[in-house]
Parts: structure tokens; sequence; C-alpha cells
């Protein structure tokens, strides 16, 4: 979802995660423009993999309260920049929260 006026409202596409497999999401803006955006009807956790550009050196793990959450992440350390998901991010949670990211450009 891009957020290109002010004053506008835009709509988030979700998508739910399936417990325990992996999801490539697409992150192709600036970091200083892109949140990912996280809806939990039961407290879990999720993982941001490490991607594979030199600074991807470690998984993010992150405790997701329930409700709405925003998190805007550092693409060096995260975001693939080659192979099958290149210029994605890849997350993974034992539970079934909705993801989504906005990008505001």
């Amino acid at each position: 979802m891009e957020l290109k006026m002010r004053n506008e409202l835009a709509t988030v596409e979700l998508e739910a995660l399936t417990a325990d497999t992996e999801k490539a999401v697409e992150f192709t803006e600036r970091d200083d423009k892109i949140v990912l955006v996280v809806v939990a009807t039961a407290a879990t956790t999720l993982t941001v993999k490490a991607g594979n550009s030199i600074q991807g050196v470690a998984d993010l793990n992150l405790t997701v309260p329930v409700g709405t959450s925003l998190l805007k992440l550092e693409s060096k350390k995260i975001k693939n920049v080659s192979g099958e998901n290149k210029g994605k991010i890849v997350v993974v949670s034992p539970g079934t929260p909705k993801i989504g990211v906005a990008a505001l450009v």
C-alpha cells in the first residue's frame, strides 16, 4: 500500500501468515518510508529473517502483542538483495498474525 497524498486514507492489504511457514513480503521503499503492519488476535512471536546482504547477519525476533503494531525496519539487515526473494523480506511466526506493508511515498 502506498500513501502518496496528505489528508488521505489508504487501506493496508493484510495477509494472514500460515503458522511456522516463511512468507516473503515486498519491501521496495527506503527505510524511512516503509513500515511493516502486524495485526494479532493472540499474542505471538514474529521472526524477520536476516537478509542476504553483507549486513544481514542475524534474525530479528519480536514479541507481538494482541492488536495492531507498526514496525520500522532497517532494510540493510533484513532485505534480500539477490536470489529468489530479491527485494523482499522474509517473516515467519508460530502464530497466524496478519501482516502488510505501508509505504509513505
